[in-house]
């Protein structure tokens, strides 16, 4: 209880540091995304080591909105992540929004509220392209829909969902698919070894 409340205050001063940080007269918007997706990381005091460097893989943008998902790399401990961060695109320049994740997992779900509106994110890496298409399943809700033809070495994927009820979309299943539609047992979907 006491640690969700430390962490709920941290993303508070997270929040309210970054929710007015712009990136005017930076060297250049990439380097001020990973600085800021850095920061961030360190703020978190989950034992991110301090030299930590942060790279921007992709910035992909909900469809009609101006919100954007970072797709990022970093490795820590032996250990290499992949993550996702969520920024707002105001006056040409990226504002840090409050959310991110990261896992060792090479494919991830995470969800987002635009504008009132529910979005499934998926995201990952294709390694050696073996991935061809992916389903996910929500478990509590009947709804389920597939990402076809994933051909780029990473991928960003925005479903906008049937219901506002976080509840209702997890659990979800995400099932794997190889260049010939055959089903990948997770670690082959989800594991670069």
């Amino acid at each position: 209880m006491l640690r969700k409340f430390a962490l709920t205050i941290v993303l508070t001063l997270l929040c309210s540091f970054y929710g007015n940080t712009t990136f005017a007269n930076q060297p250049s918007q990439t380097e001020a995304l990973e600085a800021v997706i850095r920061e961030t990381l360190l703020q978190d005091g989950n034992d991110i080591e301090s030299s930590v460097k942060v790279k921007l893989i992709r910035l992909d943008k909900v469809s009609q909105k101006n919100y954007y998902i970072a797709l990022f790399s970093f490795k820590s401990h032996l250990s290499t992540y992949l993550g996702e961060a969520s920024f707002i695109k105001e006056n040409n320049e990226y504002q840090y929004a409050g959310g991110h994740g990261y896992g060792v997992n090479r494919i991830n779900q995470t969800t987002i509220t635009v504008d009132d509106q529910l979005y499934s994110v998926i995201y990952g890496e294709n390694f050696n392209k073996r991935l061809g298409s992916i389903s996910a399943k929500f478990v509590n809700k009947t709804f389920k829909y597939n990402i076809n033809s994933i051909d780029s070495p990473y991928f960003v994927h925005f479903q906008k969902l049937p219901t506002t009820n976080m509840k209702e979309i997890y659990p979800s299943e995400i099932t794997c698919y190889d260049q010939k539609h055959r089903k990948l047992t997770w670690h082959q979907c989800a594991r670069v070894n």
